[in-house]
């Protein structure tokens, strides 16, 4: 069953969150079903379908937190990860 995980920067602008993304690139992570990020009052927010937490997990230590700490460095990894919000999907329509 498919993962919907909600993030909320309550620190990150949305320049920030472009610096890290251009590290990381555009292709589709595996287990990544689809993606959405946007700005909203200046702070970035994205809502992403895994097919597990443990995918997330394995793409966030491999890919994501290498480049926050590559744009950023230490700094920014004090206050860990974005707040994040979980839920199993039983219904998804796409992709």
């Amino acid at each position: 069953m498919a993962w919907v995980q909600i993030q909320h920067a309550t620190q990150a602008t949305w320049d920030d969150h472009q610096k890290v993304a251009a590290l990381i690139g555009d292709e589709k992570p595996p287990g990544l079903i689809v993606r959405a990020a946007g700005e909203v009052d200046g702070r970035w927010k994205s809502v992403s379908i895994w097919e597990s937490k443990e995918a997330f997990e394995r793409f966030a230590a491999e890919h994501i937190m290498p480049a926050v700490r590559q744009v950023f460095g230490d700094e920014m990894n004090v206050g860990g990860p974005p707040p994040q919000e979980w839920f199993e999907a039983k219904h998804l329509i796409g992709p």
